[in-house]
């Protein structure tokens, strides 16, 4: 009797060998060849092989490719998605100019009323930071200002100007730095939180409860930090974690959207400003000892040189 062996093989697509290598601590080779190959024989996979060579740090191809998804893109919401993606792996020189708002919504004039934000600080080694001009005083990490006197309706806006250059970076590959079970305990930490409703944004919180865990649970200190994204449309102030010893950014809001651009990734429309442990978690405080007034404070960031439309 003769037996007849057939060996059945099992197509596996380029794109679905390309996920299966990547992780977050390293993007090998392979990975991106098989998304090189299956951007090749479907333009729909350009965007993932794109995405992939930002995440493994190659960030001039990522601009290239980006650029070509963008050519072929009809979905408004797609095209100003991969704008800001080439904004993110391009090198970036601006000056930026920050602004706190203080208005008296009440009846009765604030007088001596403290206006306080973070110091905006250099961030070694993608970013270096100046402050051009300011109408803050330094002090300690901080920048205070005191208004003498803030009429009923009145609003007053103070601002500091700052020059930035900052070059897209990664850290990956994860190397040495992280132990398997502490990025383990990352991963599964930041896919189990849940996203609160807060008020101005659930960032803050969501990096400060990160930051507390970490500490808490597997000693790993961690410093909450404020910033802006760059987007075509504006900047949106946003906060996130640095692992303090690595200098490794994570990202708890953006890890529920792009697992892979949240940790160890530092692109340039992402702009580190300062230290919001220094201000308990704010980025404009205010202070006046009249319980009787009624101040709103907000923040807002525009960049003088246009950004890339």
């Amino acid at each position: 009797m003769t037996i007849l062996l057939v060996l059945l093989g099992f197509s596996i697509s380029p794109a679905d060998s390309a996920r299966a290598l990547v992780s977050i601590r390293s993007i090998p080779e392979a990975a991106v060849y098989y998304s090189q190959m299956a951007a090749a024989e479907d333009g729909e996979h350009m965007v993932e092989f794109a995405h992939i060579l930002e995440a493994s740090g190659r960030f001039s191809e990522a601009y290239r490719v980006y650029g070509l998804a963008l050519g072929n893109s009809s979905s408004q919401s797609t095209s100003r998605w991969l704008i800001n993606r080439r904004l993110g792996v391009s090198p970036l020189d601006t000056t930026l100019v920050i602004t706190a708002s203080v208005t008296n919504t009440g009846d009765a004039a604030a007088w001596n009323v403290q206006v306080i934000i973070p110091m905006p600080v250099s961030h070694p080694p993608f970013q270096t930071l100046t402050i051009l001009s300011n109408d803050f005083t330094p002090s300690g990490g901080l920048l205070s200002a005191r208004i003498p006197i803030i009429a009923p309706g009145q609003t007053v806006r103070l601002s500091v100007t700052v020059s930035i250059t900052q070059q897209p970076g990664s850290m990956r590959p994860v190397t040495g730095q992280i132990s398997d079970e502490a990025l383990a305990w990352i991963t599964h930490t930041l896919r189990s939180m849940n996203i609160p409703e807060a008020l101005p944004g659930p960032c803050i919180p969501m990096s400060e409860e990160m930051a507390r865990l970490a500490a808490g649970e597997i000693g790993l200190s961690m410093t909450v930090e404020g910033g802006l994204i760059l987007d075509t449309g504006g900047c949106i102030f946003h906060a996130w974690d640095v692992i303090n010893e690595y200098n490794i950014r994570i990202d708890p809001l953006l890890f529920k959207d792009d697992s892979l651009l949240s940790i160890a990734h530092n692109p340039a429309d992402v702009v580190p400003l300062w230290d919001l442990s220094t201000t308990d978690g704010y980025e404009l405080n205010l202070l006046f000892k009249d319980p009787a007034c009624s101040l709103t404070g907000t923040m807002s960031a525009t960049a003088i040189q246009a950004l890339e439309e």
